[in-house]
């Protein structure tokens, strides 16, 4: 994203970049801001005890008879459907997962939805898709790997906006939160972009996805598309950390937003990480199922 010289002389970006020294911080509401001043919340039995049960879980998945591969295809192809009919109804959309199956895998249209949501459910699965192809590209996670994300994801739902950070301001419906003023949006995304290239390090993956997740939320980037490209980043963080994504489901979508609202007003990160545990827990059972049944 480039920005026009100012008439001082000086970029644009520049200009913005000034102005949040001078303000100490034109937004002070994204997790790395609260863990600096020491108030990010980074324990909880709760969260504690999930991750731990997902560590036990997966030590039973790597000792298991590894699966042929028509079984990695059926479930992979299983997984593409199910995620993007989840993740797209927790935003709203009204197809059910057999009107999405029908759609993604018949290539059938589907009468009476909007749409809006027919593009809604393909986006995500070509999203989907290239994600698969970047993991296995090798390269590192950058400004461009966002924005071309959010262009995927908004295809034919947004015009000129589809891959573009917002130029005005946003609120988030039903939450308190306020995210920051659209001119420091590139600022602010600048350093979560360099802790996602740095990955997760000494942290769990797990946790290290679900904060990814609490601070893309929170500056709220785009004029639409945060939540989908949200929970993409998170899988994005555990496939290439070779975990298996995460399942968030429509039917958990109160505890998912009471928990994502805690992390950006009360700064206690526990909950959402707890839940985003949960929807990798989801995963794992399915495969740790599959695995039981195909050496039975």
């Amino acid at each position: 994203m480039t920005w026009p010289d100012s008439s001082k002389g000086g970029s644009k970006q520049q200009e913005i970049d000034q102005f949040v020294v001078d303000t100490g911080s034109a937004y002070s509401g994204y997790p790395s801001d609260r863990q600096r001043r020491g108030k990010l919340v980074v324990g909880g039995a709760a969260m504690e005890a999930i991750l731990e049960r997902v560590s036990e879980k997966y030590n039973r998945l790597a000792i298991a008879r590894p699966l042929p591969e028509e079984s990695l295809q059926s479930l992979r192809d299983d997984f593409l459907v199910r995620y993007s009919h989840e993740t797209t109804a927790l935003e709203g959309n009204t197809l059910s997962l057999e009107e999405t199956r029908t759609i993604l895998q018949d290539r059938m249209t589907v009468g009476g939805k909007l749409l809006r949501e027919y593009f809604e459910v393909v986006n995500v699965h070509r999203a989907l898709v290239w994600l698969e192809d970047f993991i296995a590209s090798g390269k590192p996670i950058s400004e461009e790997t966002i924005l071309e994300l959010h262009a995927i994801v908004m295809d034919h739902i947004l015009d000129r906006d589809a891959g573009a950070y917002r130029r005005q301001p946003v609120r988030i419906v039903g939450s308190p939160h306020i995210p920051p003023n659209w001119m420091t949006v590139p600022t602010v995304m600048k350093g979560l972009i360099e802790r996602l290239a740095q990955g997760p390090g000494n942290e769990d993956p797990i946790t290290f996805a679900a904060r990814a997740h609490i601070e893309l939320a929170s500056i709220h980037p785009f004029i639409d598309g945060n939540g989908r490209v949200s929970r993409l980043l998170v899988n994005l963080v555990l496939m290439r950390s070779g975990y298996l994504p995460a399942m968030y489901r429509v039917k958990e979508r109160t505890r998912y937003i009471s928990a994502l609202q805690r992390a950006d007003t009360e700064g206690d990160d526990t909950d959402f990480v707890a839940v985003t545990a949960k929807a990798v827990e989801v995963m794992l059972d399915q495969r740790i199922e599959f695995a039981s049944r195909s050496t039975s």
